[in-house]
């Protein structure tokens, strides 16, 4: 398979998953449904999706993201594989989403999201956390 077909599973699997756990899943599982042709295949797929937004809600999900994005990532690249339609049809939605994301810079989550860091430096050292966006503010 092509670097570009590879990088754009990539790029759609964790876009998809990033999404399954916003206030847009429902559409994203219909416009990732519809990439299948024969209707079985779009409802095992749509249902797939709703079982992996299920375990992106629970608490501690990380581990599950991590497993979901690879496993996505594969299933879209057997579909670039043996559907010459469908790497369009991915990028397109893949951009949409982009887009959305960046319009809001989150997508409306429902779940609430919360996180806790904690670092500690001695001496002359330096500690950087960022949970999303980074800002250096330098303290005495």
């Amino acid at each position: 398979m092509d670097e570009q077909l590879t990088a754009l599973a990539t790029a759609a699997a964790t876009t998809v998953m990033n999404s399954l756990a916003t206030d847009a899943w429902e559409r994203v599982r219909t416009l990732v449904g519809q990439l299948w042709h024969r209707p079985e295949q779009v409802a095992a797929v749509e249902e797939e999706l709703g079982d992996a937004r299920e375990l992106l809600l629970r608490p501690a999900h990380e581990d599950d993201a991590l497993d979901l994005t690879a496993a996505w990532r594969l299933r879209f690249r057997q579909l670039l594989a043996t559907d010459e339609t469908a790497a369009q049809a991915l990028a397109e939605i893949v951009a949409e989403l982009t887009a959305e994301a960046g319009e809001d810079g989150k997508q409306g989550s429902e779940a609430p999201r919360s996180l806790e860091m904690r670092a500690q430096a001695s001496g002359d050292a330096q500690v950087y956390q960022s949970g999303r966006d980074m800002t250096n503010i330098r303290l005495p």
